[in-house]
């Protein structure tokens, strides 16, 4: 099976991210429909249960978004650590390999200027 690359759990975990933002504004819309439809009768112990109920699919929604943030991260620093070795282990040729990009770049920046 083939490694994920950064940009795909990237990827995976934004849309999870925006997976969870729809569930909990779809849980307070939810809360906001039954605070509205409830009755003056109601007692304020069934309003602190709706909220309650509120409080816990948020918390839930917290602990996933969690997961996936530490997921996406613990890719990341699988991807990352081999590159910061490359460049701990051989620091002069890491920098000249920077400086030359740079002044390529550069290069290319300056033509398309003029």
């Amino acid at each position: 099976m083939a490694e994920d690359s950064f940009e795909q759990m990237a990827n995976r975990g934004f849309a999870g991210a925006d997976n969870l933002k729809l569930r909990t504004a779809d849980a307070l819309e939810e809360a906001a429909r039954r605070l509205r439809s409830a009755e003056m009768s109601m007692t304020s112990e069934d309003v602190q249960d709706i909220l309650h109920g509120v409080q816990d699919k948020m918390d839930h929604f917290r602990e996933e978004l969690d997961t996936r943030y530490h997921e996406v991260e613990a890719g990341y620093r699988k991807q990352v650590e081999p590159v910061e070795n490359i460049i701990c282990d051989h620091p002069i040729p890491a920098v000249l390999v920077a400086v030359g990009f740079g002044f390529l770049l550069g290069m290319l920046i300056s033509r398309a200027r003029d």
